[in-house]
């Protein structure tokens, strides 16, 4: 396409890694489609060449669309708890960042991080692929696969144009012109009938409550609408709510926060370039909480004893707009 390789390759990757131990690719905690996609296609493209590899994430599947996924697409993947790994593993972590807050620790050698996101420190390991102008971590697995001359099989290659679809919002949101590469070749060799029934059907009736709870809670505060769930509910159903208030015409940016017993999570939405997620959120929740993103998408948590209310939350993200703006005076 007459593009620039990037600096690394899925052969750096592979040379960084010994065959005769085991690799273990890990997503991040409560993963979503584009983490189990990216760990899908890596495991599939490592265990081609003979490695031994497990496919594994913190947290829980808080998803019933991506639960489906799993299932249609028979996708082996375990929770942490339920695999052994050797204490001489090679791990990789996929769409996250190893000792961030969302990523749980494991008793393994780190050598790779691959990831879409601004990183919060300088990656200490062999390997790093990080592309932060890209909208969703299964389009640097499908560059793997088009490097090597490899074609990913159906499963494969729907799991990765369900994780392009739902981190761009089916193709809205912070995409890139690889992105679009991506998306135009999956999209005709996988089952795209298949990804987009997954997708769309991601609502229960039983959320139907979180969407009045939200409409009743909205604070809005110019183009700036600050929700707090009276309730604990998935990353799925939140990230839905935001991009529900981010569709009205008089709002630009959008905080939704839900907690339970031990912490508060958020999932922000901006469509303002001045005021990009990934900066937002940190300044808006230094020395309380972690949290990061994109520019246009975002998320973290607020360990619960140090939640500064809603109110006060809400001011912090007032205050960090301020910021943001006097510097881009």
């Amino acid at each position: 396409m007459g593009r620039e390789r990037p600096t690394v390759s899925f052969r750096d990757l592979v040379a960084h890694l010994d065959p005769s131990r085991p690799v273990v690719v890990q997503a991040h905690d409560f993963p979503d489609h584009d983490a189990v996609a990216t760990g899908f296609a890596l495991a599939e493209l490592l265990k081609r060449r003979q490695f031994s590899v497990s496919l594994c994430y913190g947290g829980g599947i808080q998803s019933e669309s991506l639960r489906d996924a799993i299932s249609a697409l028979e996708i082996e993947i375990s929770s942490i708890k339920a695999i052994e790994v050797n204490r001489g593993a090679q791990l990789i972590v996929v769409d996250g960042f190893a000792g961030n807050s969302n990523m749980t620790g494991m008793d393994a050698v780190l050598v790779g991080v691959i990831d879409h996101h601004v990183p919060p420190w300088d990656p200490d390991c062999a390997f790093a692929d990080i592309r932060s102008d890209y909208g969703s971590c299964s389009t640097i697995l499908y560059e793997y696969y088009r490097e090597v001359g490899e074609t990913p099989r159906d499963s494969v290659a729907t799991a990765l144009l369900m994780g392009i679809m739902m981190d761009t919002a089916f193709m809205t949101r912070g995409v890139s012109p690889m992105d679009l590469d991506a998306f135009d070749t999956l999209f005709r060799n996988a089952d795209w009938r298949t990804a987009a029934r997954l997708l769309k059907n991601s609502l229960s009736l039983s959320d139907l409550a979180a969407f009045r709870q939200a409409i009743e809670a909205c604070l809005v505060a110019r183009d700036f609408a600050f929700v707090a769930l009276p309730g604990d509910y998935s990353p799925e159903v939140m990230a839905l709510i935001a991009d529900f208030f981010l569709g009205l015409r008089e709002i630009h940016f959008v905080v939704v926060v839900s907690g339970d017993r031990d912490e508060h999570r958020l999932s922000v939405r901006s469509e303002d370039n001045e005021r990009p997620c990934d900066l937002i959120i940190h300044r808006a929740m230094e020395g309380i909480g972690a949290g990061g993103g994109h520019m246009h998408m975002g998320g973290g948590s607020i360990p619960r004893d140090l939640y500064p209310g809603d109110e006060g939350l809400r001011k912090r993200f007032i205050s960090a707009f301020e910021l943001q703006s006097g510097e881009n005076q």
